[in-house]
């Protein structure tokens, strides 16, 4: 695999999980039902818009990424927007794992579909079943993220400069033993 093909790898995986997360909050915002609204489904609602920020940012940074990806010395900028990506991806996961699929949050908003009849408990069942959809984008962008770390680390290898010396009395210096040689003769005379 090449960098730029890890880097597609991630554009749509980045992709598709932003549209999972697009499709919850419209199902969250525009599809509830009319009739009474809770302070769990508006919580519910700014934690969705909040991790849709999160994709939009990480979204943002790809263009940069493979701008730098295409020059061997700008490596170091694409290994910062990778970073800013993963970070964002990151946050992300946490908060998709701590609070959104979180099994006490799923059950209070189940719960509520349940005491609030049909129409309710049909659109909490819903939001249950988009939460799920989260899944397998969100691992297949970490699959793609780590096979972008891996080829940058590769690309960034090839342009490393390696030394070795073959000078004896400079591979003593080297070690922190000096030739005290040459220096004594200087004193003596």
């Amino acid at each position: 695999m090449s960098l730029e093909s890890a880097y597609e790898s991630l554009d749509q995986s980045l992709a598709e999980l932003s549209e999972a997360v697009s499709a919850l909050q419209i199902t969250i915002s525009e599809d509830k039902p009319t009739q009474g609204s809770t302070l769990l489904v508006d919580q519910f609602d700014n934690l969705v818009v909040d991790m849709l920020g999160m994709l939009e940012e990480a979204d943002a940074h790809l263009p940069e990424f493979l701008w730098n990806i295409k020059s061997s010395k700008q490596l170091e900028l694409a290994r910062h927007e990778l970073f800013e990506i993963h970070s964002l991806i990151n946050r992300f996961t946490v908060k998709y794992f701590r609070e959104v699929c979180a099994h006490d949050y799923i059950e209070s908003l189940l719960e509520m579909g349940r005491e609030r009849g049909r129409e309710w408990r049909e659109w909490s069942h819903e939001v249950k079943t988009s939460v799920e959809r989260f899944a397998m984008p969100i691992n297949k962008i970490i699959e793609a993220l780590l096979d972008c770390w891996n080829e940058l680390a590769q690309r960034m290898m090839h342009g490393t400069v390696s030394m070795q010396s073959t000078n004896k009395s400079a591979t003593d210096n080297i070690t922190g033993m000096p030739n005290w040689a040459g220096f004594k003769s200087l004193l003596i005379d």
